[in-house]
């Protein structure tokens, strides 16, 4: 007797499609073909739909501890479930951050109690000694090391000191925000007297594209392997791309760089059945900044190449009251766990993307750079996050179908492809059409391959 058998399902993997069914028992894909044989407690027939890995968020901010009013591990994983994420890892920017073992296991905690999706968390660097990051890291208990060479949102900000140290002393992948902060305190300093600067004059392309170059140097000396998240820039993309497979260097992008523009308003969102409106001002302030078309058109180019690793939300939630704040006190960051899968699966139906290539982003290739042994794909032995896709018309986004804790987002207005149909997190049904159903479902604590 299975758990679950999920029936004639369309199972898209990065690089195939084949129609099968799945059978689940105790959280695991047990098989996958022809009729199974014996009953099910729970049976689902996926007749005429796609079924996809469960999304894996790498980039993540729950704000839990220190500042729930944004968000907790309760509403973010509700929203990512929602959204059919069904694996989220944490960043360390959280109040106290993530530099101890003690702050990683009482954020662990919180997790647990509360997450309806399982869940990874990353450790801090920070510009003092940390002795916790080697036992984080060779226990397998954090995704990977998070480091901040520019100031973003929080307190960690490390020096190239602290940076080379980390790459001679510590082991396992290291996560950047990359960065020059001697730059952006210079360009701070510069425009200190303007009431409401341009972001992007005051986080250039520029300031990027020098902490790409270091970092590219300081894989070239230690091979150590290095996630550079939230590429932003052409520049970027094209200086990552000359080290494609000649170094151990992935990549992130994420869905405002892709979908919004800062110079003009994309064709995908003018008023003519495609779209709604970019959304301006603080609402859209974002560490690194939202681009240029010429930015996001050549993110695009690179994730058609295979030059862009994964997909991951940043997501970053503010409340409107905050973001309404003038420009140097407004907060950077943008919300976005539950609206990366549907935004993409919009691209795809406007032919941007294949939906092969979708799940290698969002699913394959982040259990792959995160060390995710049993995610990922829809295989026996992997874990059973599944997520049910149906043929539906484009919908409006509406602020009521977000279930993020701040309830705004920048594509409000824009007619997506509405949230999957059903989401499975270890084979227990937890989202039905963007609303939660399975409020008992706790998810697990998610471990890296360890370094030891």
């Amino acid at each position: 007797m299975y758990d679950l058998i999920v029936e004639d399902a369309t199972i898209v993997s990065g690089r195939e499609r084949r129609v099968a069914d799945i059978a689940v028992e105790d959280g695991k894909i047990v098989y996958v073909g022809d009729r199974p044989a014996g009953g099910a407690r729970v049976r689902e027939s996926a007749r005429g739909r796609l079924v996809i890995p469960g999304v894996i968020d790498g980039h993540v901010h729950f704000r839990s501890p220190g500042h729930p009013h944004k968000e907790d591990w309760a509403s973010g994983s509700r929203a990512a479930a929602s959204g059919g994420v069904t694996t989220v890892l944490d960043m360390p920017n959280t109040s106290p951050p993530t530099l101890t073992r003690a702050a990683f296991d009482a954020k662990r905690e919180l997790a647990a109690a509360s997450s309806r999706v399982d869940f990874g968390i990353w450790v801090g660097a920070s510009a003092g000694h940390n002795p916790d990051i080697n036992e984080l890291m060779e226990s397998g208990d954090a995704c990977g090391i998070k480091v901040f060479m520019g100031a973003s949102t929080g307190p960690l900000l490390v020096d190239d000191a602290t940076l080379l140290r980390l790459f001679e002393e510590t082991r396992g992948l290291i996560g950047v925000h990359a960065e020059d902060e001697a730059m952006l305190v210079a360009l701070r300093d510069q425009h200190a007297a303007d009431v409401a600067p341009d972001h992007n004059v005051l986080r250039p392309p520029a300031v990027a594209v020098a902490a790409v170059r270091r970092l590219v140097e300081l894989v070239e000396a230690f091979k150590r392997p290095v996630h550079v998240c939230h590429v932003s820039t052409a520049a970027e993309a094209d200086l990552l791309e000359r080290t494609h497979g000649a170094l151990p260097i992935t990549t992130e992008a994420c869905p405002h760089h892709l979908f919004l523009a800062s110079d003009v308003t994309p064709d995908y969102a003018r008023p003519d059945g495609l779209g709604g409106t970019t959304a301006t001002g603080n609402r859209i302030k974002v560490n690194p900044p939202i681009r240029s078309e010429r930015d996001r058109r050549a993110l695009w180019a690179a994730i058609r190449r295979e030059r862009i690793d994964t997909i991951g939300s940043d997501h970053a939630p503010h409340t409107l009251e905050e973001k309404a704040l003038p420009y140097w006190q407004a907060p950077a960051g943008i919300p976005g766990v539950e609206t990366t899968l549907p935004l993409l699966l919009t691209a795809v139906r406007q032919g941007r993307l294949t939906l092969e290539r979708l799940v290698q982003l969002c699913c394959e290739r982040p259990a792959a750079v995160f060390g995710l042994a049993s995610k990922g794909h829809l295989r026996v032995g992997f874990d059973a996050d599944l997520v049910v896709l149906a043929e539906r018309a484009l919908e409006p986004l509406e602020p009521s179908a977000l279930l993020t804790r701040v309830g705004w987002s920048p594509f409000e207005g824009m007619r997506m492809v509405p949230k999957p149909d059903q989401v499975y997190v270890g084979g227990r049904l937890v989202a039905q059409r963007g609303q939660i159903v399975g409020d008992d479902v706790r998810g697990r604590f998610v471990r890296g391959p360890g370094v030891g």
